[in-house]
């Protein structure tokens, strides 16, 4: 039987690859190394953005926070939000510029990204969100926002985010009237920022220093005001924009409180011209207002006219209510002083109106104040009396002692009219209480006048008649001097200005005579 054939097998075969197969895989290689590389590339380039998007959002929160507003505006040009801090950065930066509806089709759109981030984002993003509020007037949900941004903050200490969230109460505070309030928020806001170690802090605490001026003029204490509002304005300098206009024209606020109308004038002007460059609608109204009421203190009606007329378009046109009501009542103030008094009482009645629709109290005492004027001086003298009354509990309860002291002076004024001299005494005993340390020029003269007023109710002396009206009882030396002169006039009277027989009917030497003419300039 034949044996079988061993398999045919070819040891270790060599594979013999052709140039075509060998350039393919040169090529698979090569891809392959480009792969990797342009992976790598892409990588770092990613990375590279990321670091450049991080140092542009880094810049501009620098320039915002140091009061670099112009320099922030060019950088948020080049910036495309792509999360909650640069969307944030940006919109304060649109906020500063006025652009509020911007501004909020901003925020709105990375709203929903909150519950993915992280606590600083959201602090900022939350701040960003109550500047927002508080300048479109809605100082509730703007201090709702600074509230849970202070409770963010207060988990670390976060001394420069802790300042910014009461920086911001204050301010609604101060916008809503309550003016101690808003002094507790904004001194616990210095001392925060004085605290912080880690950022520029100039521009912060020249804003935190420009609204405690604010709040401390209308508490009355205008020796401190105007320290804080100096300081304010070289801090605020570098900005020259929006918040230097504002504590220019602050500064003039209260420099027609000292009667430099003039100077405040000027002030007020260059505060006007800052703030037009950008076109704040509700700060270059507050800097009219301020520029036609020291007008009407000048005697410029028709120039405070043309005046309050911009300021009401530009409220309007910011859809500010309380701001609305402001310029309403210095136009029934105009009206009042040029003796327009129905139509003053119309617009001061708008006034009040808006003022209770905006809930400022503040505004609303303001108006009473006027228009209890008006009403006086149309002899309706029963509602004039509860218009006053009502303002002074007004200021009662914001504390504010200015406002105080007006209620009271024009309460006294309202008692000489209703003939109780003991009553406008005591109201003018607390006027003056209430000014006290400090001095407003126009409302000084107001006291000087209606101190007039009782001192010619108290006595009476004229022809041939003294009467002292119980009501209006004078002091002991009031009543002592008014006597004397009454009895060295009648005398020379009768006796023709002989000197010897006024001396005779006197019962006194005719030496004594010619000393009392000296001494009542007879």
């Amino acid at each position: 039987m034949p044996s079988a054939r061993a398999p045919y097998h070819i040891p270790n075969p060599q594979v013999v690859k052709t140039e075509k197969i060998l350039d393919i895989e040169r090529n698979r290689a090569i891809i392959s190394l480009a792969t990797v590389e342009i992976k790598d590339r892409e990588r770092r380039s990613r990375r590279s953005m990321r670091a450049t998007k991080v140092r542009e959002v880094t810049l501009l929160e620098q320039a915002i926070f140091s009061g670099r507003f112009r320099e922030a505006e060019r950088v948020a040009e080049e910036i495309s939000p792509t999360d909650l801090r640069s969307a944030a950065a940006k919109a304060q930066v649109l906020i500063y510029k006025g652009e509020l509806e911007e501004a909020g089709e901003l925020l709105n759109a990375f709203e929903k990204r909150l519950a993915e981030a992280n606590l600083k984002e959201a602090a900022e993003f939350g701040l960003a969100k109550a500047e927002w509020h508080y300048w479109r007037g809605e100082y509730e949900e703007a201090k709702r926002q600074a509230q849970v941004v202070f409770g963010i903050y207060s988990l670390n200490r976060d001394h420069f985010g802790l300042a910014r969230a009461l920086y911001v109460l204050g301010r609604v505070y101060r916008r809503q009237g309550d003016y101690e309030q808003a002094r507790q928020e904004m001194l616990r806001a210095l001392e925060e920022a004085e605290a912080v170690a880690d950022q520029p802090t100039t521009f912060l605490l020249g804003l935190i220093t420009f609204n405690l001026g604010v709040v401390h003029y209308f508490l009355g204490d205008l020796a401190r005001a105007e320290e804080e509002l100096l300081a304010a304005i070289r801090a605020l300098e570098v900005e020259r924009g929006r918040y230097y206009g504002n504590a220019l024209n602050f500064y003039g606020t209260l420099l027609i409180g000292k009667g430099l109308y003039e100077e405040a004038a000027r002030i007020i002007q260059t505060a006007y011209e800052c703030l037009a460059e950008s076109a704040f609608f509700d700060d270059l109204a507050h800097a009219t207002n301020n520029l036609a009421y020291a007008c009407i203190r000048m005697g410029q009606f028709e120039r405070a006219a043309r005046l309050l007329e911009e300021s009401l378009e530009l409220r309007r046109r910011s859809k500010d209510i309380a701001g609305e009501s402001a310029t309403l009542e210095l136009f029934g103030r105009l009206r009042f002083e040029q003796g327009q008094l129905s139509e003053a009482e119309a617009v001061l009645r708008q006034a009040i109106e808006l003022a209770e629709l905006g809930k400022n109290p503040h505004e609303k005492a303001v108006a009473a104040i006027t228009l209890g004027r008006v009403l006086m001086a149309q002899g309706r003298l029963e509602e004039s009396q509860r218009l006053l009354e009502e303002a002074l509990d007004l200021a009662l309860q914001l504390k504010n002692k200015s406002l105080q002291a007006e209620s009271h002076v024009y309460l006294a004024e309202l008692w000489v009219h209703r003939g109780n001299g003991m009553q406008a005494l005591e109201h003018l005993r607390r006027t003056k209480a209430l000014v006290n340390g400090y001095r407003d020029a126009y409302l000084f003269a107001q006291i000087e006048r209606i101190e007039r007023l009782v001192q010619q109710q108290r006595i009476k002396a004229e022809e041939g008649i003294f009467m002292i009206r119980s009501s209006f009882l004078p002091t002991w030396r009031e009543a002592h001097e008014q006597l004397g002169r009454f009895l060295l006039q009648e005398a020379l009277r009768h006796a023709g200005e002989n000197q010897t027989k006024a001396a005779e009917l006197l019962g006194v030497t005719k030496a004594y005579i010619t000393m009392l003419r000296k001494k009542y300039g007879i």
